[in-house]
């Protein structure tokens, strides 16, 4: 918040009267130089007072970079208005592994698209990292996402024309980066999917479980905070499906990246720390998958 309205940490201090360092202490959630835990609520709310915030929302524990509030979401035709998304609200931790559960036709691509903002919503809230996605233009929620967030489809969405390494290093250059340092980044990350032989094939010379693992490469290059996986192993088989969640869950281990995985397959779901369960555009429902602990809700 400090940073949109355009103010240094420095302006900061000098208007709230509170040293620079204890407002990176708050801002951070590290309170220990603080002398104690009256005066860190004191100085907590002089700073959302400041900043025209709710002192009472922040939040303790592990951060949450997934906040939906209230969410809305309806599709009209000249026929019939399809209400895909009714009153959600939704929290996710910074490194928790979730997937999205339900029958076809539920809401679960319609939740996915609305929370990483390829889809503006009708009503409510939604914040990544604290960044108030619902109230960004389209092209800052386009340079948000390209700077922040990963995707992982299930058609794998790759470029034809372009070789493997040539489709991972796109990201990099959309966000700016020079062109020999994105090959570099590219060729990196398919070492790590185990692709660096394949690095001058194109899309039709891979295997599919190959072209996922390219599509896996390109979604973590830029090493967003937060991946978005829909059906990333619907079109694979079974073998090929594992692998392709081990490296999702080893990649997830090794960098704390938020993944949210839309999935039809209960064997999925029992690899993510929580399954939300959802039916008729809402939220009915979460529990722990094998690696979590359980967390119901209606």
């Amino acid at each position: 918040m400090r940073r949109r309205k355009g103010l240094s940490l420095q302006e900061a201090a000098r208007s709230t009267g509170v040293p620079a360092g204890q407002l990176a202490g708050l801002e951070n959630g590290d309170h220990a130089p603080l002398p104690d835990a009256d005066y860190v609520g004191l100085l907590l709310r002089v700073y959302t007072d400041y900043l025209s915030l709710d002192h009472s929302q922040r939040q303790t524990g592990p951060p949450r970079i997934v906040e939906a509030r209230g969410v809305y979401k309806s599709y009209r035709t000249e026929e019939l208005t399809v209400h895909a998304l009714e009153d959600v609200n939704l929290s996710i931790g910074q490194g928790e592994l979730v997937a999205v559960m339900g029958p076809s036709g539920c809401g679960k691509t319609t939740l996915l698209n609305t929370l990483s903002g390829l889809d503006a919503i009708d009503r409510g809230e939604i914040f990544i990292a604290g960044e108030p996605l619902h109230a960004l233009s389209d092209a800052h929620r386009t340079e948000y996402r390209a700077r922040h967030m990963g995707f992982i489809f299930q058609s794998f969405n790759l470029m034809p024309v372009l070789s493997a390494v040539e489709n991972v290093e796109l990201p990099l250059l959309a966000s700016g980066a020079a062109v020999g340092a994105a090959r570099r980044r590219a060729l990196e990350m398919l070492e790590r999917v185990h692709l660096a032989d394949r690095a001058d094939h194109r899309p039709n010379q891979l295997s599919g479980g190959q072209q996922q693992r390219v599509a896996i490469a390109r979604a973590l290059v830029n090493e967003p905070a937060i991946v978005w996986a829909d059906e990333p192993t619907g079109n694979l088989d079974s073998d090929t499906s594992r692998e392709v969640l081990d490296l999702l869950l080893q990649l997830n281990r090794e960098k704390d990246q938020t993944f949210v995985v839309v999935t039809h397959d209960p064997g999925v779901g029992s690899l993510m720390e929580r399954v939300i369960q959802m039916k008729d555009g809402r939220i009915v429902g979460q529990q722990a998958g094998d690696s979590g602990e359980m967390n119901t809700e209606t």
